[in-house]
This record gives C-alpha cells, structure tokens and sequence, in this order.
C-alpha cells in the first residue's frame, strides 16, 4: 500500500520533543535522512513509514518509553496543516469532533474513529488496526494526547472535563498518563476512547469562520479523494465490507468487483501482507462490537446481522477475535 505522507512539521515536532529529553537533533535527523532544510521547507512532507520510525529511534535515543505521550502533548492545530486550519474554523466544538471524525483518515492510517453520543456524553472512540501491542498503544497514546492537546489550545482552556479509557494494560510509565492528559484514566476497557461532558459542545473556537471551515473543508475534500484514489487493494477492500455491513460479498465476488481473477486478488492482498478473511474478520469484530454496546440488539440479533447463520458459530469467532464470549462483551460494556 503506499504510504502516507504526513506534514513534515510532525518530525519537527518529534525532533524538538526528543532533544528535550537528551537525544542529539543531528543524529535524529541523519538516522533518517532528514535535515534542517527539510524541517524548515514548508512544502515539504514526511512519510508515515519514516515518522514511525524517527519515533522508535527517538525512544531507543532517548530512553523515555513515554515520548509518544509527550509528542502528541506538543502537536498544534497548525502542523496538521489544511486540517488544523478547518478545526479553528469550527463554530463550535461539537462541530470540531464532526470534521474530525470526517476527515481523520488525512492524519490517521491503519485506524478508525466512531462518535458514540447519549444524553449527557459525546465519546470518540479510537481503534487502531495494529498487530502489535506496542504499536497500537503508541498509536493510541500519541492520537489521544493530540487530541486533547489540540481541544485546549483551541478554547485555551489548561484543564478539560473529560475521561480516557484504554484498552491495554497499564504500562509502567502510568504516571507519565496521569500527568499529561490531566483528567481520570481506566485502562483494560473494551475499546480506547475519550469522553467529553455535552456541555462543552456549545463552546466557540477564538477564531470560528465559517466562510474559512466552508473552503478549508472543500481542500481536505479533495485530499481525501486523493488519497483514495492512490491508496493500495487492502483499504478499497475494506471499504466494501462496511458498505455491505451484513451482506459481505464473497471472496470470488469481492475479486470481481474490482475487476480480477481470485488468483490475482489473492496475490494483490498477499503483497500488501494480507488477507481477504483477515480484512472480513477486522470488519466483522468492529462491527459486532457496535451492534453489542446497544442494549436493545441482542447476542443473536448481532449473529444475524453479520451473516452468521448459527450463533454459536458467531460465538467461536468473537472469542477468537477478542477473546471473551459475545454475552460476556456486551455484560462488560453495560457496567461502564
């Protein structure tokens, strides 16, 4: 698949976080191949490949497992570029989290964002589609911080109302958690995501224009169609199966759609280090996770919905997926 290309003030942020914390600036940049007049060309892009990795060498250099945590505290609305400028746009805050959840993946890879909303509570929730522990709780760490970081900087609040929730074990730089994201923390929940009071959704952005949101809006319309338009087999495929949601294609259909033998479809996926079940189950598990935080879809009405005609069948793949049964999943979210 190729690779994103992210706003080259990302690395220049990393850069400075890292140096703050005794890494050495030139030997950051060397390590992948990036120099001052990169970080300083305003034109210039950095790939998501070559953050990822100015981020591993920055913790190997600096020693500070919570540097993703510290980085994403530093990032302005500013260095997400025509993003950041239609946030600022945004009349209201309940407006910054649509545009977020609308253009996300411009900034955002291998994740996905939902907005789930009840009386009094607006919660995004964050799933990082990473194999490793690792990476996704960097990922995870570095978008949360970023996202609060920005919220504050937005309304220039210091301290923001909201609850976080992890869904990895605490590490052992929990503190570092507590001390940057500044508001109550639980860790092991069923999915990562950030929970804001209602009453902060009516407040207005210092600099709210929506003639400005208007134009910023159509430019990150036509990134994203770009980025669609280049993007590998792996997100296309996906993007079927959620449009079809209950009605999944098969794998000689999905081949057909886009135009190829199965053989060849294979080979494609295969070459971008995947597979059309691995896609279908990753589909299948975020949307029986949905289905089953609401209270009137039942375990057997979720079966239906994904095409499962035997519920234990349904059963065996959600705890191969998440390793707790289905009823267990949706008795566990009930009590949050």
């Amino acid at each position: 698949m190729k690779e994103r290309d992210l706003p080259i003030s990302y690395a220049a942020i990393l850069v400075d976080v890292a140096k703050s914390f005794g890494a050495s600036r030139e030997a950051l940049l060397t390590a992948v191949d990036l120099n001052d007049n990169d970080l300083a060309s305003p034109e210039a892009r950095c790939s998501e490949k070559k953050l990822r990795e100015l981020i591993e060498i920055a913790i190997k250099a600096t020693g500070n497992e919570a540097l993703a945590l510290h980085f994403g505290q530093q990032l302005t609305l500013t260095s997400h570029g025509v993003f950041g400028y239609a946030v600022m746009s945004c009349r209201n805050v309940r407006q910054v989290i649509e545009i977020l959840t609308k253009y996300y993946r411009l900034l955002l890879n291998d994740a996905s964002l939902t907005m789930q909303e009840d009386n009094d509570k607006i919660a995004i929730e964050y799933r990082p589609r990473r194999d490793q522990l690792l990476d996704r709780r960097q990922d995870t760490e570095l978008f949360f911080a970023g996202v609060l970081s920005s919220i504050k900087h937005l309304l220039h609040l210091e301290h923001i109302d909201t609850e976080i929730e992890f869904d990895f074990p605490a590490p052992r730089y929990v503190t570092d958690y507590h001390k940057i994201l500044d508001c109550p923390i639980r860790f092991d929940a069923n999915v990562s995501k950030i929970t804001f009071p209602n009453t902060l959704m009516e407040e207005k952005p210092e600099y709210a224009n929506p003639v400005m949101l208007k134009l910023y809006e159509q430019q990150c319309d036509e990134l994203l169609s770009r980025m669609k338009n280049s993007e590998g087999l792996r997100v296309k495929v996906r993007e079927l199966l959620v449009a079809a949601q209950h009605q999944f294609p098969s794998l000689e259909q999905a081949a057909n759609h886009f135009h190829m033998s199965p053989r060849t479809f294979r080979r494609r996926l295969s070459d971008e280090e995947v597979s059309f079940q691995k896609i279908l189950d990753e589909v299948r598990q975020e949307l029986a996770e949905t289905y089953l935080r609401n209270p009137a879809i039942s375990v057997n009405h979720t079966a239906d919905l994904l095409g499962f005609h035997d519920v234990s069948n349904f059963r065996r793949a959600f705890i191969r997926w998440s390793g707790i049964s289905p009823s267990e999943f949706k008795k566990q979210y009930s009590k949050h």
